[in-house]
């Protein structure tokens, strides 16, 4: 009943979807949940608080797991007096059915749990760090993450809990300011007065730029970047130094007093490629990254490998598709009011890449759902989304055309997502490629033109009901000739009926 994952594969057991599949035949035929389809949820989080329908039960004890100690049944109509093992239940191909119909393709796939900084080197990253298993000798980047892992896994204090460290209580002390919205001089004091409480010689960051130090060096960087008033560009890259929009010539930064020049909106940017190096550096995870090409498929589409167009672009572009470990990734995008629904009018747009290599139970997962812009608002971003999405467009096109190559021992090459492994056996691709710089400064000066266009339109509207009006005020008597001719007309209709 708990003993739920496999420790060396992370694979849910057999015996724990069988034990979850008697429970819920025994639970599901009690009188109050044939009445009305629903039932106490016994999961870890809901623990027998929460009435809520049969199948959402399902999945909260499958994924969840059972709230501890609850050996006799007694929300589910067990008493003392039953024994509470399934071996008196009916089990039947009904219930096992539904259970692998829930895991699909988990049985190859590992369950990767939500964790926080101390809990990521003992569970994610422990088949790394043994250097008994590590199968090749990683690259000087890759040694300076899991020295920085390595060393989270040195105690704060010694005696003091296990899994509690310097980066453990950086990350919770990061989560608590973002959560709760503290000013860094908040942060400072709450660190220096955790650090005096505890015993001498311990390892706590004292201060936010402690903190900061700490959980930098996962490297996992970002970019504020500047944006026009009216969402015409964004000012990177070569546009970096400008102080005003090349296109409606708006100044980029607000007057202040200060000599800190303040920008009127920005948005975030966060890259993806040392996240996709991460995906390669966990045992685990690297094994998962096949999976599209390695799984069969059984009739059903239950993944976008499944589909016809993605075999479609595995055929034209079949050097990239011939190295299972390149990277595909999905990218989706919609708007949001933070405030909810009572609160001011918003719109916030983040932007969400996925790696679609990974199975369907793991490419959903909310640890791999990369956020990497984020628009903020209050306005909708309208047609100017393909604006803020440059420097993920140009991160992309660097993976793709040089990407991150690695050689593994038996000389393989293989990218992040890359295309030039080794010579392409067709035509260049970088010749195939239009030029998309161009072809935006191109739609850009169109469409600048066209508002300009429809400004002007608008005012000659704008005029010409203003005469209207007037004419109508100085010769009230009179009617234009179009409406005379319809009221002829419908005197003529009356009087024939």
């Amino acid at each position: 009943m708990y003993n739920r994952v496999d420790e060396v594969t992370g694979e849910i057991k057999k015996e724990y979807k069988e034990g979850l599949t008697g429970f819920m035949q025994f639970a599901t035929n009690q009188e109050i949940s044939r009445e009305q389809g629903k039932m106490s949820c016994p999961c870890s989080k809901c623990d027998n608080e929460k009435f809520i329908n049969i199948e959402t039960v399902w999945k909260h004890l499958f994924w969840k797991g059972f709230t501890p100690g609850y050996y006799i049944w007694f929300s589910h109509g067990e008493d003392f007096g039953t024994l509470p093992s399934t071996s008196h239940v009916n089990i039947g191909e009904c219930g096992n059915e539904r259970v692998e119909n829930m895991v699909l393709e988990e049985e190859n796939t590992m369950n990767m749990e939500e964790d926080n900084g101390g809990n990521i080197v003992r569970d994610v990253f422990r088949e790394t760090i043994d250097g008994a298993n590590i199968a090749e000798e990683p690259n000087e980047e890759a040694k300076r993450f899991y020295d920085i892992l390595q060393a989270a896994r040195n105690p704060i204090y010694e005696g003091c809990k296990d899994g509690l460290s310097a980066l453990s209580a950086a990350t919770r002390l990061m989560s608590i300011k973002t959560e709760w919205n503290l000013a860094e001089d908040c942060v400072d004091a709450i660190a220096d007065f955790a650090k005096d409480y505890m015993p001498a010689d311990n390892l706590a960051p004292g201060s936010f730029y402690e903190i900061q130090k700490l959980v930098s060096g996962l490297g996992l960087p970002y970019e504020m970047i500047d944006v026009c008033r009216d969402n015409c560009m964004i000012f990177w890259g070569d546009d970096c130094n400008l102080e005003a929009c090349k296109w409606c010539g708006k100044q980029r930064f607000k007057e202040t007093s200060g000599r800190k020049k303040i920008p009127y909106q920005r948005i975030w940017y966060l890259p993806i490629t040392d996240r996709l190096k991460r995906l390669y550096q966990s045992e685990q995870t690297a094994a998962s990254m096949r999976w599209h090409a390695e799984h069969e498929f059984t009739g059903e589409i239950s993944h976008p490998s499944d589909a016809e167009a993605w075999k479609h672009f595995r055929n034209v572009y079949s050097d990239f598709a011939a190295e299972a470990r390149n990277v595909y990734l999905g990218l989706c995008t919609d708007g949001f009011n933070p405030f909810g629904k009572s609160g001011r009018k918003y719109s916030l747009w983040p932007v969400i890449v996925t790696p679609y290599n990974l199975p369907p139970a793991l490419c959903m997962k909310q640890e791999f759902l990369f956020l990497t812009i984020l628009v903020p608002g209050p306005n909708h971003p309208r047609r100017s989304l393909d604006v803020f999405l440059q420097p993920l467009i140009e991160e992309l096109k660097m993976l793709w055309f040089e990407g991150e190559v690695k050689v593994t021992k038996n000389g393989r090459r293989f990218g992040y997502g890359t295309m030039d492994i080794g010579e392409p056996s067709g035509p260049s691709y970088a010749t195939q490629s239009p030029d998309y710089k161009a072809l935006y400064l191109e739609t850009q000066t169109k469409l600048v033109q066209v508002t300009n266009k429809c400004d002007e339109l608008s005012s000659q509207v704008e005029d010409a009901q203003y005469w209207s009006t007037v004419m109508r005020n100085m010769f009230p008597d009179h009617v234009p000739p179009s409406q005379a001719a319809r009221q002829a007309a419908t005197a003529n209709n009356t009087f024939e009926a």
